[in-house]
């Protein structure tokens, strides 16, 4: 039987590749404004737009591959397009969090416990799928 092709993953990572352009292009205009080429320079403004960019990145592509692992190994369609909903919308949570002036407000947490809640659901997601491929448990 042929694999599905991941496309659930694939929209997804389509997704937050043009956020995570966006997210570059604040920070390519935060250096520019601030003449500012490596580092931050001890601006504000600037090491909020480089966290910004670093802390999506940092996320982005694990979460990718691990949808996109899922996908491919069967795991639950439903399932996998909540996660990849909810993921969505807990990075642009987060980033309108870390945009703010109070930087701990409830958009940062929302997108700290969405991520963290779609983590800890793919991982274990995972893990089940893989232990049933191989025989073991939930078969």
């Amino acid at each position: 039987m042929p694999l599905a092709p991941p496309i659930l993953s694939a929209l997804t990572a389509g997704v937050l590749i043009v956020m995570q352009m966006a997210l570059m292009l604040t920070v390519v205009l935060a250096r520019r404004r601030n003449r500012q080429s490596i580092g931050d320079g001890g601006n504000p403004e600037l090491l909020a737009a480089i966290r910004r960019h670093g802390n999506f990145a940092e996320n982005a592509a694990i979460f990718v591959a691990g949808f996109t692992l899922l996908e491919v190994l069967g795991g639950s369609r439903t399932g996998i397009a909540t996660m990849c909903a909810a993921f969505v919308v807990g990075r642009i949570s987060h980033v309108i969090g870390l945009s703010m002036e109070k930087t701990v407000n409830p958009f940062r947490v929302g997108g700290v416990v969405i991520t963290a809640s779609v983590g800890l659901a793919l991982g274990f997601g995972l893990i089940r799928v893989a232990l049933s491929k191989l025989g073991i448990f939930f078969q």
